[in-house]
């Protein structure tokens, strides 16, 4: 008798089960399935426009079985969406690498500093060799990867009047790094001293004194207002960072394949057109330094070789911490 109650439990759980499962995949246009997806970038960005013209494509190709909620300028911070997304918080995000690095650390490779020399390189580095061990590292770890985008390659942007010509330059400022080990260890490796600060906290950071500078690409410093705060820009391009779209991937492999097939249609195009907006704007913001009162220099190339060098250790390191990191290194080492 206890056993066959054990058994009619288990009947009943596992029917509750897959009614619970069906009506989770049934996404109608009376009961669309919700998707929220969110980015720390502001409206008028690219990458804003990119999330509206991904929401507004998804709901038009779904038949409005589909509903698309876009959250831009979140508060939050990088970090926190990316843990969101992962935790099921959000259904997808926009964010940088560094930031999918501090849950999935193989995403560190695209962090080293000075691991490519022009957009053009990573590019063919990244679509050729590295898209297909990403998207399966990150299928691993709760994420799908949709695109890749960018964000661009970052610069030094300092006060006190000094460009950044070498370690030394870094070595009396207090700087704002990413939240990411390898960015504080660039800054180390450079003889400068790093303060991981998240993106919510830079501004007053830098107002009050407690930083005086920071590295970020001329877009997101413009669009977050930090441009403010500084009176040079030194033209580094140490870091190219990209950036991606990522879903959750158990909400992704709930839905019916033909709404999976919406959410991972157009990728070429949403690559090509992310990356081409972005630099597009590149010079007209680096216009807008000078506008704005802003110096700025662009390294040598002797300066920037200097710099490479004296950094190449951190690459050493990620091959040691990071389990896979040196497999990815190679495949960006043989193929840039």
């Amino acid at each position: 008798m206890h056993t066959r109650t054990l058994a009619t439990l288990a009947l009943a759980a596992g029917a509750l089960l897959t009614s619970a499962t069906a009506a989770a995949t049934e996404c109608t246009v009376d009961a669309p399935c919700v998707m929220r997806i969110s980015t720390v970038a502001p409206r008028g960005t690219p990458w804003a426009q990119q999330l509206d013209r991904l929401k507004n494509r998804i709901e038009e190709e779904s038949g409005g079985r589909i509903d698309v909620r876009t959250f831009l300028g979140a508060s939050e911070g990088e970090v926190s969406l990316a843990r969101q997304c992962k935790d099921g918080a959000l259904e997808g995000v926009g964010v940088s690498t560094g930031a999918i690095a501090e849950l999935v650390p193989q995403m560190g490779v695209f962090e080293l500093p000075f691991l490519f020399d022009s957009p053009e390189q990573a590019d063919r580095v990244i679509d050729n060799a590295l898209a297909q061990p990403i998207s399966d590292v990150l299928s691993q770890n709760g994420f799908l990867l949709y695109i890749f985008s960018e964000n661009g390659f970052r610069n030094f942007a300092t006060s006190g009047g000094h460009a950044v010509h070498s370690g030394a330059d870094l070595a009396t400022l207090q700087m704002r790094s990413q939240e990411s080990w390898i960015h504080e260890e660039m800054y180390r490796a450079l003889g400068g001293h790093p303060v991981s600060i998240p993106v919510t906290e830079v501004s007053s950071a830098l107002s009050s004194g407690n930083v005086q500078g920071f590295d970020n690409t001329p877009l997101y410093s413009q669009a977050a207002g930090w441009h403010e705060f500084i009176d040079t820009w030194t033209v580094s391009n140490h870091i190219y960072q990209p950036a991606v779209v990522v879903y959750n991937k158990a909400w992704f492999d709930g839905l019916p394949a033909d709404l999976q097939a919406v959410l991972t249609a157009n990728r070429a195009e949403e690559t090509r057109r992310g990356r081409r907006d972005i630099r597009a704007l590149n010079p007209m913001l680096i216009q807008n330094f000078t506008a704005f009162g802003v110096t700025v220099y662009t390294m040598t190339a002797s300066e920037r070789q200097a710099m490479a060098t004296a950094t190449h250790g951190v690459y050493d390191m990620f091959r040691t911490r990071v389990p896979g990191g040196g497999q990815l290194l190679d495949l960006v080492l043989a193929n840039r």
